[in-house]
């Protein structure tokens, strides 16, 4: 672990290599502590942990906490976190934790301060943590929060004597009570007579709907309206996450909340109790670079932030999306991003771009639908701009029209025509959100200027006055403005930038990637499938620019928020490579699967954009080692539960808000009946045929791009289970509970293998996945011994000259004495004629070799090692310069990693 100083003395903790562990009531600190010995002779530095602070309760994943200052009780208690610190400390290991300061759990009844909000109004101590519009545009909703918590309409919930009026004598207090959901009633607005008596007086009797009068009078009075939860999408006017009704934003901009949210987490900081954080979502915060700056003040004894990113006191990361084309500001003082952009390039790099019309035309012909991808997201987020974030547009065109209205020169723009302008640059908008303040940077006026043209092209019809104006409005440019209306500009260029995120998230992550599946290994967080694979040339530059700007940011290639694990996406990105297989394929899937769809709403179930997305998953996900019936069915039940949530992700047929329950049972149905085990049936045979061929070429992807993320430029992160073969799909399916006993068996197998045979007898059973614990053990193993070299040392990239020199990516590691050489291949199935070989010997790679630049220094070195193979590689030299014969490198393992012998 490095300590990099800064002015207070503190030191920001570099991570050599973190492992993301999803803690919860079934995996606690004690099954984490217990873990430790394992992940340290794994090579591990930092234990990663999802969020640990009090959630509410049954919570699975952590971010809907309820209070920041107390550890989850359902995780352990305070001995137990305390244990869990001391034994990573025993083994010189150290953690980070996943930090939620953009909203917190509400309903229910365990967080305080909404309990307070709700029972006091504007009048609470806590009205202005959250980020509530007190003065909707809704009639008799002044003053008032909208809680759209009920599931059927307010009267009916009401006269069905849902809502439970009950005294509490522990508080001498009234709450109405809806299910497990807590409602304070303001005691301003008690009745007369002893409390413990109301409850009798007012609570109906079903039936009569007469007798609820009274305990509908009381709840008016109160300073919260309970409504039905479908009224969310328009009337809402707390800021959500997303579109979740049930986690409220915090207004973190204000300092009494950071103060008030941030006690624990800067307690355990000082103490030496936790090196780093992981700010969850930050750009739903208003001003995230000055939130970022105030959390490293705080922690730097409130010295100011330094400027120098090697002097921060703390390892900050944050879960930032960049688009392709975007760049993390330099002026944030974090280390870097959690590693999206770089999930997206590596993947790329095994993706064929040779094969994108080809594609294209197959995909076409089997939905027959097609749509560009752009076309696609662009009506994915109007489609969640007019349902479920409805509400949030409807806030922005509400301030804008006041801006509007107090100029003479723009009073006539309507609110009607407002709002549509909005909507449309809002969906035209390339990147998740500006970051506009008192002003705007070159940046934002790129994108600004950007979605307002992609805007005009999309409705040419559109008033060039209005577009004008609402562009001036984004970048909080007040020229012309009346200065009593400045503050209300910038307001609203604020609140847009808190929109457009969310918008772009659930209308691109959450609909358009489960829309567009042309080849889904490209549809993932932070992915645009329109890129379609990533060239040697893009993966060396992005990583000497890493080295360069945030050679300390995390490397993911899965996560829990990952659509499908790293080693499904490495599979079906061979599907590149094998299009002619692919189509015949599908093709007759189609046909011998026909009679098992059904007609629903007058269109077959599934239609074809499900049935061509689930064979890409099971191809993906297919068990290459037999299944005793049970286990099947076990699968086959994965497979449906991903199949209906991805259906009403893409909103198509069925959807979260409005079930289609007969087309999800027909989807089911076919899913069943395509995998039935019985003879007759011929699909899941011909299946698994092709998907055993798949893999192989997919495991020879996921080798390659575990080992680049090993040791390209940045710390890299394993997601808990996938140090070996991962299936895993989508949240649910990637949260299951994971065998580290037999994790722990294939370690102490692997960590002896030193022999050829021992490499090939590995390499006979990939379908194992130990070899794949074998390059993360060794290739951390050698982090460990040349934390320099890794941390800090120079990205060179190598250049490969022969017959088959685009089927291999190369690049060097350098800091003074020491070297490391990563070489790996490439469309591996091309390469081999789809035959089921390895990529090994001259054979295959004939006189292709790996060019050696002088800058590199590796000719005063002398032979070579692979650390890998204990092999040694000696160098070639002739007038061209210093070389390495790729038939010597991948003589007898797939990937090589070279050090000084």
């Amino acid at each position: 672990m490095n300590e990099a100083a800064a002015p207070s003395g503190r030191r920001a903790i570099i991570p050599r290599a973190t492992y993301r562990l999803q803690l919860n009531g079934t995996f606690t600190f004690r099954d984490a502590t217990a873990l430790i010995p394992y992940l340290a002779a794994l090579g591990i530095s930092h234990v990663y942990c999802s969020p640990y602070f009090r959630a509410r309760p049954g919570s699975m994943h952590g971010y809907d906490v309820v209070d920041h200052n107390a550890l989850n009780p359902e995780i352990g208690t305070e001995a137990d976190f305390e244990e869990f610190v001391a034994t990573l400390r025993a083994h010189g290991m150290g953690h980070i934790v996943d930090f939620v300061p953009n909203h917190v759990g509400i309903m229910g009844a365990e967080n305080a301060a909404w309990m307070d909000v709700l029972e006091h109004g504007q009048d609470s101590k806590f009205a202005e943590f959250f980020d509530i519009d007190w003065q909707p545009p809704t009639a008799g909703m002044a003053g008032k929060i909208l809680v759209p918590v009920l599931g059927s309409p307010y009267g009916e919930s009401l006269e069905k004597g849902e809502l439970q009026l009950r005294y509490e004598p522990e508080t001498h207090s009234l709450a109405v009570f809806y299910h497990q959901h807590r409602f304070p009633i303001d005691s301003r607005t008690y009745p007369p007579g002893p409390l413990e008596d109301v409850p009798r007086e007012l609570n109906g009797t079903p039936g009569d709907p007469r007798s609820f009068d009274k305990l509908h009078d009381l709840l008016e009075r109160q300073s919260y309206r309970l409504a039905y939860w479908r009224v969310a999408a328009d009337n809402i006017n707390y800021r959500r996450f997303f579109d979740v009704n049930d986690l409220a934003a915090l207004r973190m901009e204000n300092p009494q909340v950071f103060a008030t949210t941030h006690r624990l987490l800067l307690q355990l900081i000082a103490e030496g109790k936790l090196d780093g954080v992981r700010i969850d979502h930050p750009d739903g915060l208003y001003d995230p670079h000055a939130y970022f700056e105030t959390l490293q003040s705080a922690v730097n004894d409130g010295a100011p932030c330094p400027a120098d990113k090697s002097q921060l006191p703390l390892y900050l990361i944050v879960e930032k999306i960049l688009a392709t084309f975007e760049r993390l500001p330099q002026s944030w003082p974090v280390h870097g991003t959690t590693g999206y952009n770089f999930t997206n390039l590596v993947s790329g790099v095994f993706v064929d771009a040779r094969a994108k019309a080809r594609l294209d035309r197959i995909y076409s012909a089997f939905i027959v639908d097609y749509a560009e991808w752009a076309d696609v997201a662009f009506d994915s987020k109007v489609l969640v701009l007019g349902t479920s974030l409805a509400a949030e547009l409807n806030v922005l065109a509400n301030q804008l029209a006041r801006i509007a209205e107090a100029d003479r020169h723009t009073r006539d723009f309507t609110l009607n025509n407002l709002r549509r302008v909005l909507m449309e640059v809002i969906a035209c908008f390339p990147v998740y959100r500006t970051y506009v303040t008192d002003r705007a940077s070159d940046e934002d006026r790129r994108f600004i200027d950007w979605a307002i043209a992609r805007a005009r092209r999309r409705s040419p019809s559109t008033d060039e006055p209005m577009l004008e104006f609402v562009r001036a409005r984004l970048l909080a440019d007040v020229s012309g403005v009346d200065p009593s209306m400045h503050a209300q500009v910038r307001a609203f260029a604020g609140k847009f930038q808190q929109v457009t995120a969310p918008v772009t998230a659930k209308g691109v992550e959450d609909t358009a990637l489960y829309r567009f599946t042309r080849l889904v290994s490209l549809n993932e967080v932070g992915g645009e499938p329109e890129t379609f694979g990533t060239s040697v040339r893009q993966f060396h530059s992005d990583a000497q620019y890493r080295a360069r700007n945030w050679p300390h940011e995390m490397l993911t290639t899965s996560t829990h928020d990952t659509k499908r694990a790293e080693d499904v996406r490495a599979r079906i990105n061979v599907l590149s490579e094998m299009v002619v297989p692919w189509r015949k394929a599908i093709q007759r899937w189609s046909r011998m699967n026909r009679t098992r769809r059904r007609i629903v709403d007058d269109m077959p179930a599934p239609g074809p954009h499900a049935e061509y997305l689930l064979y890409q998953t099971l191809l993906g996900t297919w068990p290459l080692t037999p299944l005793d019936d049970e286990a099947y069915a076990k699968y086959r039940e994965r497979i449906e539960e991903y199949m209906v949530k991805a259906s009403r992700e893409a909103k198509r047929r069925t959807s979260w808000a409005n079930v289609n329950a007969e087309y999800e049972e027909a989807l089911r149905q076919f899913i069943r009946l395509t995998l039935e085990r019985r003879e007759g049936n011929l699909f899941p045979g011909e299946l698994a045929d092709f998907a055993r061929r798949l893999a192989r070429f997919g495991f020879l992807n996921s080798l390659a791009q575990t080992l680049c993320k090993l040791t390209a430029p940045g710390v890299p992160d394993i997601y808990q289970g996938n140090e070996i073969w991962d299936d895993s799909l989508v949240d649910p399916d990637n949260r299951r509970p994971v065998d580290y006993d037999l994790r722990r068996r294939l370690l102490a197998d692997v960590r002896d293998w030193t022999s050829r045979e021992q490499l090939q007898a590995g390499l006979d059973s990939l379908e194992d996945g130990r070899c794949k614990l074998f390059v993360t053990f060794k290739t951390l193993e050698l982090r460990r011994g040349q934390e320099r070299l890794f941390r800090d040392g120079a990205y060179v990239p190598l250049t490969v000259s022969g017959a088959s020199a685009q089927h291999v990516l190369a690049f060097a590691r350098r800091a003074d004495d020491q070297l490391a050489i990563v070489a790996v291949p490439r469309l591996s199935a091309r390469l081999l004629g789809w035959r089921e070989a390895l990529p090994l010997g001259a054979g295959v790679w004939g006189e292709t070799r790996i060019d050696i630049p002088p800058r590199v220094h590796v000719a005063e070195a002398g032979p070579l090692r692979n650390v890998l193979t204990g092999e040694t590689i000696e160098l070639a030299q002739d007038d061209a310069g210093i070389q390495l014969v790729v038939a010597s490198v991948f003589s007898s393992f797939p990937v090589a990693l070279l050090v000084r012998a």
